[in-house]
């Protein structure tokens, strides 16, 4: 762990607007940290350090990026955290993020996602009373707020909330608190982030999966790339690209609740074939493993009790209020990730401060 220290002169000089950032050793907070320290802001990111976190290596080494315990359901802490930094934007991204395991984790799901916003919430509005204003609160919310939406359906910030999961019924609660603080006078407001992956999505998770069965395929260290249902679609978009509409959410006037999508759907088989296809051009010639397609066969039955398929998200709001749109095809991160966990699995190093630096692989075929 890096000593913080004293802001140094050449610091000063940024324009060092202060980005508390919950979270931050998860994927979205490392991809958001980075993104604002690069834009010159000083960033206080929250992190557990009993998980140990791994993603530490990828945070920047600086005395602009600070890093503070909280557990997101301690909102004694969270106010105290205010007062010592306080920070012009909080980012909430700290959150339970597995919609299967919140079947079996209603009530801390609910805690977790839902209670602990709230009370996040009530503890701006306090500081804003003490000081006359409060930082603006730029809240991660999901697409599983509109659940059981209609196949191939393009979702909006109009569109009903209907969640079918724990975790999609805690975070619409929490959506809703965000609208009522708003309605209230806090500048609060909520990103509606559609799925997004990287080489820092955690291994549990589908796409992750995915991508390191191809990788260990193409050095030969097993025969199939399982995936349970390959013809399950949905919007998934890059990480840092998502992250950027945070950046972008934290520097306008005006805020209101937006979709954050690339607003096309791609199934689990696509996915697959895309990672294999990489995961051969890298390896061959050098692994003596697998280089032909992958073959797709049906995995372990995980399928969450009620799942939504073939949704995308409408990200034009987006793009007229902050000028944000995707600019990374979901098959160039796939394989950037094919090549970063090639890389781990050749050398054994899971985290490399190196691994987010990997350029791209050369184009192959048409964009997704």
């Amino acid at each position: 762990m890096w000593q913080q220290r004293t802001p140094s002169s050449a610091d000063a000089r940024l324009p060092a607007s202060v980005h508390l950032v919950t979270g931050v050793t998860g994927q979205d907070g490392v991809h958001l940290a980075r993104a604002l320290h690069a834009a010159g802001h000083v960033v206080v990111g929250t992190w557990l350090p009993e998980h140990r976190s791994p993603h530490l290596v990828h945070l920047p080494r600086s005395d602009r990026l600070r890093l503070a315990a909280l557990d997101v359901r301690d909102d004694a802490t969270f106010a105290q955290l205010l007062e010592q930094h306080l920070p012009d934007v909080v980012h909430h991204l700290a959150a339970l993020s597995s919609v299967g395991d919140s079947w079996q984790q209603r009530d801390l799901t609910d805690e977790v996602n839902h209670r602990a916003v709230v009370r996040m919430l009530a503890r701006l509005e306090e500081h804003a009373q003490r000081h006359g204003r409060a930082p603006r609160l730029l809240f991660a919310s999901s697409s599983e707020i509109f659940g059981a939406a209609v196949p191939g359906a393009l979702l909006d910030e109009h569109s009903p909330l209907r969640p079918v999961s724990p975790y999609g019924e805690a975070k619409a609660r929490a959506h809703e608190a965000v609208v009522a603080a708003r309605s209230r006078g806090l500048d609060a407001t909520s990103l509606v982030l559609f799925g997004h992956t990287s080489p820092l999505h955690a291994p549990r998770f589908v796409l992750r999966q995915i991508v390191r069965q191809s990788a260990e395929r193409a050095l030969g260290r097993r025969e199939v790339v399982a995936v349970r249902d390959p013809s399950v679609a949905r919007d998934w978009g890059s990480a840092p690209d998502l992250m950027r509409a945070f950046a972008a959410a934290a520097a306008v006037e005006r805020t209101e609740d937006l979709v954050v999508a690339t607003g096309r759907a791609h199934t689990l088989g696509e996915i697959a074939e895309w990672a294999a296809d990489a995961a051969a051009r890298e390896s061959v010639d050098t692994s003596g493993g697998r280089t032909d397609a992958a073959l797709v066969v049906g995995g372990p039955d995980t399928a969450r009790p009620r799942d939504v398929t073939g949704v995308c998200g409408d990200a034009s709001r987006a793009e007229a209020v902050l000028g944000w749109r995707p600019t990374v095809p979901l098959r160039a991160e796939v394989e950037r990730m094919v090549r970063v966990d090639l890389r781990r699995l050749r050398t054994g190093v899971e985290e490399d401060p190196a691994l987010l630096d990997l350029p791209a692989l050369a184009p192959a075929g048409a964009p997704d």
